[in-house]
């Protein structure tokens, strides 16, 4: 029987087929013992100074929070990580000083919808991303994302 999160609710994740896609947007360097500041502060920053409103080369308006360059690629999410929140562009896109372009491979994915769409329920999302077969985990490059239309999911690259 799959975990509970947060007031009973389970979370089954979805499988799809992504197709490669290239994001811009702002990064920050952290780690696990130091993310549960270093995310919050980083998205904090990127609202607060509106940072996503003149991405050039946006291809739409939703907003990725890229996982990539793992400090353990293939093997682990321990270790060091890139955390860039910005938006799906055309790759061929110039990056503006203080961006950084981020490759997401295309990859079987499952997603693992925050309930409700809520956004302050990502962190139940995670922790059924985290609750996953490890062995089914590539460890190369995660994200979530938060739709137009509302909804907010982990997406995470298995094989």
């Amino acid at each position: 029987m799959p975990p509970t999160y947060g007031e009973g609710m389970t979370i089954i994740p979805r499988s799809f087929h992504t197709e490669p896609f290239t994001v811009l947007g702002i990064e920050v360097r952290t780690n696990g013992a130091a993310s549960a500041v270093d995310i919050p502060a980083h998205w904090n920053h990127v609202v607060t100074d509106d940072a996503l409103a003149h991405v050039p080369g946006r291809l739409t308006d939703e907003v990725y929070a890229v996982y990539t360059n793992l400090e353990h690629a293939g093997r682990s999410r321990s270790g060091w990580f890139s955390f860039i929140i910005g938006v799906a562009v055309d790759p061929a896109t110039s990056i503006p000083d203080g961006m950084t372009l981020a490759s997401v491979p295309a990859s079987e994915r499952l997603e693992f919808a925050a309930p409700d769409g809520d956004h302050s329920r990502i962190l139940d999302a995670w922790q059924a991303a985290w609750d996953y077969d490890d062995a089914q985990k590539t460890f190369l490059c995660e994200y979530e994302k938060y739709g137009v239309d509302g909804t907010v999911s982990v997406n995470l690259g298995v094989s």
